[in-house]
């Protein structure tokens, strides 16, 4: 008897929903442990699930940590289009990004200085090469912001690198913060205005 076709895609979707469970679980834990201090029986743990059912989703720890990579980079690809629509000046785009719903959820992304750790060259080098995208987007809205005014003078990839640095720390403050992620963005938005403001 053929599969009812509702009942398949709720299945795929509740399969998808339990694979984002696992990803945002283990980013936050590599986020506040680091990879290397981070075991699947944690993250198994943390979701109520068995250490076997963690490799429906990932086929190893490393493929674990390239997934969620690969989550966090889908989140900025959204982001610049959230920038890129609602951002009128260099400035704005920049703010935009930061501010963009991609970012301000509840569950941990970015993940801080893991990319060493990606086994298979291949993946690593997919990953430099997709963030390395990201942060010259960065520097484009910066030297947008030079000229259209909205923007100081500056060194648009060093100011760039300053405040992706910082943004990218981000996972870790909200951590060990007593504020919510809203009221952290809020504030990280508000020094890159004034600092980047003429």
């Amino acid at each position: 008897m053929a599969r009812n076709p509702v009942w398949k895609k709720a299945q795929e979707l509740q399969a998808q929903l339990k694979k984002d469970a696992v990803l945002a679980e283990a980013a936050a834990l590599f986020n506040e442990k680091g990879y290397h201090a981070t075991s699947l029986t944690e993250v198994a743990d943390r979701l109520g699930f068995t250490k076997t059912a963690i490799y429906y989703y990932v086929k190893n720890k490393n493929d674990l940590l390239y997934l969620t990579y690969m989550r966090s980079l889908n989140e900025i690809d959204q982001a610049t289009m959230d920038a890129e629509t609602k951002g009128e000046t260099g400035l704005d785009k920049l703010c935009e990004y930061v501010l963009s719903k991609s970012f301000v959820h509840p569950e941990a992304s970015a993940i801080v200085n893991e990319i060493d750790a990606i086994e298979d060259s291949k993946r690593r080098t997919e990953l430099r090469k997709r963030l390395r995208g990201a942060n010259k987007r960065i520097a484009a809205w910066i030297e947008e912001g030079v000229k259209d005014g909205s923007v100081a003078p500056c060194d648009a990839d060093l100011a760039g690198r300053f405040i992706m640095g910082a943004f990218n720390w981000m996972p870790r403050w909200i951590g060990s913060s007593d504020k919510s992620i809203e009221e952290v963005t809020d504030y990280f938005v508000a020094l890159i205005r004034k600092t980047l403001a003429p």
